[in-house]
């Protein structure tokens, strides 16, 4: 890749890109930032949430704005853009209404890799929690809308107090 050219060398095309990737990483292209809900999860009306598993092909989670007190949360970013996230109560009386899952996640999509964009899971309830019931979630259940990454950016920097 490097070539001798009358006593200097010459880099090609390809490792000035590389070289520029690494010392600025925005020159990378991201995909999409969004938030995420649920808007009809079909519950009866005693019924409260009491965990969750989420799991985003093709997308990585950026942030998470409310995590419940009384909630045990873990979040796999893998760097294979397959993002897997689990929840759960530590004790009944933190359980969530179904008005939790509006705008409870932002994520990133990217498909650049050729790999489709898919979410699917699994969303715990329970009226009395001796006993629970699972309702399975696909793409279809979720409404999904653009988040400007500025903004995303800039909330970022608050929570981190560099602003």
């Amino acid at each position: 890749m490097i070539k001798e050219s009358r006593g200097r060398a010459s880099f090609t095309p390809v490792l000035v890109v590389l070289a520029l990737v690494l010392v600025n990483g925005s020159v990378v292209a991201h995909g999409q930032t969004m938030s995420m809900s649920i808007p009809s999860l079909h519950t009866t009306g005693k019924e409260r949430v009491c965990g969750f598993e989420i799991h985003i092909t093709a997308g990585r989670i950026a942030a998470l704005p409310n995590v419940p007190i009384g909630w045990s949360v873990s979040v796999d970013n893998d760097p294979s853009w397959n993002t897997v996230i689990k929840a759960s109560l530590e004790v009944g009386a933190a359980a969530v209404d179904p008005s939790f899952f509006r705008d409870f996640l932002v994520i990133e999509k990217d498909e650049s890799l050729g790999v489709p964009f898919d979410v699917q899971g699994e969303i715990v309830v329970s009226e009395d929690f001796a006993t629970e019931r699972r309702i399975k979630i696909g793409i279809n259940d979720f409404v999904m809308k653009n988040v400007a990454a500025k903004s995303h950016r800039n909330a970022k920097k608050r929570r981190s107090g560099g602003e």
